[in-house]
């Protein structure tokens, strides 16, 4: 196998979501998310050998090779990686945030693809973005803190899950894409946040959270969208129970029952 060292012309490639768990990525493929992104041919920041990779391009991870910081303090992992190329297998040396964490295809060559890719020292948050790519091109993009993660010697601890829902009732939405931030442990917020694409716009839409405590309490807020049983046109509403542990009967209690409504307007949900 061998790294190519000249610039290479964009190819098609279908979407493969990848596999984000706790850290580190457990699936064996995904695709380029940095329209920077350069695959070297030593896991080194400053190495000069390498080649740039068009976003959306499909790559077998074959292994991961120590960690590493971007200069704005961002920790993360190296990923080996190997990748087709006019009939040969070509190998180098990748940055886990030029990575998407998740991606799904849209249609025709259009992506929406997500990652982590920053720290803000100051506020002392990571910093992820929210793509719709098409031919190497970025077409939207939605930059926001994710749900809080503890920033310690390790990348990103979340485990990151995206899908597609029905965008049946919703005025001019082309798609409507869940992006979940999963922690399965006591204490820790989990949450949903919606995306919409309009063909032109990627919005952010409402968020559902959730978290519990064994033996003391769960919350848990969940959608209801124009295509679920009861939903409204061009409406979400999102339901949030909460739940407390009771003794005398060993189970838990429905202590109270929240719902907010969301409105798409044709531009965003207010």
């Amino acid at each position: 196998m061998k790294l190519i060292a000249v610039l290479f012309a964009l190819f098609a490639c279908s979407a493969v979501q990848g596999d984000y768990w706790y850290g580190d990525f457990t699936d064996d493929r995904t695709v380029v998310f940095s329209n920077t992104a350069v695959i070297l041919s030593f896991p080194d920041i400053d190495c000069s050998q390498g080649v740039r990779l068009p976003m959306g391009t499909e790559l077998d991870i074959t292994g991961s090779s120590g960690r590493d910081d971007l200069p704005d303090g961002m920790p993360f992992y190296w990923y080996e990686a190997t990748f087709e190329f006019s009939g040969d297998l070509c190998s180098g040396y990748i940055p886990g945030p030029d990575l998407a964490m998740t991606s799904l295809a849209l249609g025709g060559d259009t992506l929406f693809v997500f990652t982590v890719n920053g720290f803000n020292p100051e506020e002392h948050c990571f910093i992820a973005t929210a793509r719709i790519i098409s031919s190497d091109e970025i077409l939207a993009e939605q930059v926001f803190c994710p749900v809080g993660a503890y920033y310690d010697q390790s990348p990103y601890s979340y485990c990151i899950r995206g899908m597609e829902l029905q965008a049946d009732g919703f005025t001019g939405i082309e798609n409507l894409i869940e992006l979940s931030f999963i922690y399965e442990a006591c204490g820790y917020k989990n949450s949903d946040a919606l995306f919409a694409w309009t063909g032109t716009d990627l919005v952010m839409g409402p968020h559902a959270s959730s978290m519990s405590e064994a033996g003391c309490f769960h919350y848990n807020e969940t959608f209801i969208l124009p295509s679920d049983s009861g939903g409204v046109e061009n409406e979400i509403r999102v339901t949030g129970i909460a739940e407390d542990w009771d003794e005398d009967i060993e189970d838990y209690v429905e202590r109270e029952r929240i719902t907010e409504t969301y409105t798409w307007n044709g531009e965003v949900f207010k």
